[in-house]
């Protein structure tokens, strides 16, 4: 079992300081979509790394709602090569 310990920060807020740990692999759908969604281009290249692309497309695929913005979904889609079926339930309601 590989922990990921992590800050609280813009990706995961909901974390309590100092007390939280994540584990890379019952954790991966979180971690996943919470970067792809959330993180910066240094925060998804470290993804990349720690996951590989063929993990990531296949969580990405896995349902989520209401976390992505238009133009990050749309820009992932692209990226990973993969095409949602139903795009609304990914998408943030503001």
């Amino acid at each position: 079992m590989k922990m990921f310990n992590l800050e609280v920060n813009k990706l995961f807020w909901f974390l309590r300081k100092g007390g939280d740990v994540l584990d890379l692999d019952k954790d991966r759908h979180l971690i996943i979509h919470q970067t792809l969604a959330l993180g910066s281009m240094g925060d998804v290249q470290k993804l990349f790394k720690e996951y590989g692309r063929d993990a990531i497309q296949q969580e990405f695929e896995k349902p989520i709602s209401g976390i992505y913005t238009p133009a990050v979904l749309h820009f992932f889609e692209y990226i990973l090569g993969v095409k949602i079926k139903n795009r609304e339930q990914y998408i943030k309601k503001i």
